[in-house]
């Protein structure tokens, strides 16, 4: 079984950062080129990705992404700012949510 520590030897990199990218933990940012990689790297190793949550986080915002069109197409009037409005009013919400809820994982910036 291939671990984190493996793909970040191979990859040169501190396995903080595989974690962060691996498990996309909120506030870290990487290159897309890097995450690319890392990933691509942990699959032709054959790292377990059932380890990771991704697919329950992705289903997550598959839904997400589906209720916002959704409510989007539910206003046909609206304009390109009435969505961005909408789209950081969630954004705040979900934020507030983070920091009252999961003040560790998401302190107030």
């Amino acid at each position: 079984m291939i671990t984190q520590k493996e793909i970040a030897d191979k990859l040169g990199m501190k396995i903080d950062d595989i974690r962060n990218i691996l498990n996309e933990i909120p506030g870290h940012n990487y290159d897309k080129d890097v995450m690319d990689r890392v990933f691509q790297t942990a699959r032709k190793m054959g790292y377990d990705f059932r380890k990771l949550k991704i697919g329950k986080r992705m289903e997550v915002r598959k839904a997400a992404i589906e209720d916002l069109i959704k409510y989007i197409e539910a206003n046909p009037s609206w304009g390109r700012a009435e969505i961005l409005e909408y789209l950081n009013n969630s954004i705040g919400l979900v934020k507030r949510v983070q920091q009252k809820a999961f003040q560790d994982e998401f302190p107030a910036s």
